[in-house]
């Protein structure tokens, strides 16, 4: 009887790995730590840590994702283009429901139960009304000083000239309104005024100056760049042969990746990178107001 040989196992196929996974081991065979892939890439270590977690949208819009993930792809190793590719995919499906923004039905009040705080508020304001009532029927009324008369008969003419001869109360006396007070007259004749008039306030009319900058790219090289508030006025990777022009209230401060493949105009004046804001490859320099290109202190 012929033994047959039993089949190998066969392996199952390999699980695949996210994108945040393929970065981490890019960057663990190359020997570097979060932080050293960081300071050459001038970058924070929160977007390290964000793109090997999988954690895209802490890094903002999807055009600085995408030039996250391919500068830090190609730095560990990695292929950039496919990576890219997968994190478009992934970004492209549709978001599950949100369940919490389903409609419930709406709940509807019992109007007994508002009989009782009713009734209640009813009660007060008669308990109110009651005791106002009384406290206002108790006051005193108006004490007579004059003769009462106690016969429907007229007064006689004697009664009327001996009432007349009496000398005034203090109640017949009319007491006059004193005197509205009048502001001393001014120097110049004219009643002083309460105030004084305080001018309006001019605005300038004349609008900040912008910086213009623009840069061409002979190599693919990171830019950033800031105005003087901090805005960010351009964010990713420039690629090889474009050309890009930003403007913004001065002074600008610009980051270069690749410096050596940057060239820079000044409002439409060539100026030089100087040799002192060099940083490896990079070049981290400030454009001031004038036109004039320092180091970043």
């Amino acid at each position: 009887m012929d033994e047959t040989e039993a089949p190998a196992p066969v392996a199952p196929p390999p699980v695949p790995r996210s994108i945040g996974e393929r970065l981490r081991a890019g960057r663990e065979r190359a020997g570097l730590s979060i932080a050293a892939s960081a300071e050459k890439l001038h970058l924070d270590i929160k977007v390290i840590e964000a793109l090997e977690a999988d954690r895209f949208a802490e890094l903002g819009a999807s055009v600085y994702v995408r030039g996250h993930l391919r500068r830090y792809a190609d730095f560990v190793g990695e292929p950039g283009a496919e990576l890219v590719a997968n994190y478009t995919a992934l970004s492209a499906r549709p978001v599950p429901p949100d369940l919490t923004q389903v409609p419930h039905p709406e709940r509807r009040t019992d109007p007994r139960r508002l009989v009782t705080p009713l009734v209640g508020l009813v009660c007060a304001a008669v308990l109110l009304l009651a005791i106002w009532w009384v406290l206002s029927g108790s006051r005193p009324g108006a004490v007579q000083t004059g003769p009462v008369q106690t016969s429907a008969e007229p007064p006689t003419a004697s009664a009327v000239t001996a009432e007349s001869s009496l000398p005034p109360g203090p109640g017949d006396l009319a007491v006059a309104p004193p005197a509205a007070a009048t502001p001393p007259p001014s120097a110049g004749g004219a009643p002083a005024t309460a105030a004084a008039e305080v001018p309006p306030k001019r605005e300038d009319p004349s609008p900040a100056r912008e910086t213009g900058l623009k840069l061409e790219l002979t190599n693919d090289s990171w830019v950033e760049i800031y105005d003087a508030r901090g805005g960010r006025l351009f964010y990713d990777v420039a690629s090889a042969g474009s050309v890009h022009s930003v403007s913004g209230r001065g002074p600008l401060r610009v980051v270069l990746g690749n410096a050596a493949g940057v060239t820079v105009e000044v409002d439409g004046q060539a100026r030089q990178i100087p040799a002192n804001a060099a940083d490896g490859e990079g070049a981290r320099f400030v454009v001031n107001r004038s036109g004039s290109i320092s180091r970043t202190r």
